[in-house]
């Protein structure tokens, strides 16, 4: 029988998640214990895993490899941290356990849903739909493939916009 896993991201603690509190077993990875900045996720998150009811985890190489190639070609915009959460989600998934990543973060719920990884939000209502992106000349309105910086034609900034 699969186990159920949570995955923890800092905007769940920031939003009201106890770690500690649910009988699943939860992970994080170190980062998250380093974004927590204020004093109460960061006693919550530090108490959790003293007494060892979060464990903190490192993803694999082969799944941070796949995420960030997915997050390029999607053209979210993530951080490292959420990169490895993503990650460690993906592993826990390939593992035949039940992950659940733990987030408010609209970023994440995105890739989350592209690689169909189940995700719950604390606080925040979620996204409603699930978005690619692409790059567009704001002068001359041609599109681009992420990450592309400047239009090849005009040599404008190019800006990230949904695709449609």
């Amino acid at each position: 029988m699969p186990r159920k896993v949570y995955v923890l991201d800092t905007s769940a603690v920031i939003a009201g998640f106890v770690p500690g509190l649910v009988k699943a077993e939860q992970v994080t990875v170190q980062e998250v214990l380093e974004e927590a900045r204020d004093l109460c996720s960061k006693l919550e998150l530090e108490t959790a895993v003293v007494a060892g009811k979060v464990k903190v985890v490192s993803p694999s190489r082969e799944a941070l490899d796949e995420i960030r190639r997915e997050v390029i070609q999607t053209g979210d915009v993530v951080s490292a941290v959420d990169v490895k959460l993503l990650a460690l989600t993906l592993d826990l998934k390939r593992a035949g356990d039940e992950p659940e990543l733990m987030t408010d973060d609209y970023a994440i719920q995105n890739l989350a849903s592209l690689f169909g990884l189940p995700y719950q939000r604390i606080a925040m209502p979620g996204i409603k739909e699930v978005l690619r992106w692409e790059m567009v000349c704001p002068a001359c309105d041609r599109r681009y493939p992420p990450p592309a910086p400047r239009c090849e034609v005009c040599g404008s900034r190019l800006v990230r916009r949904p695709r449609r």
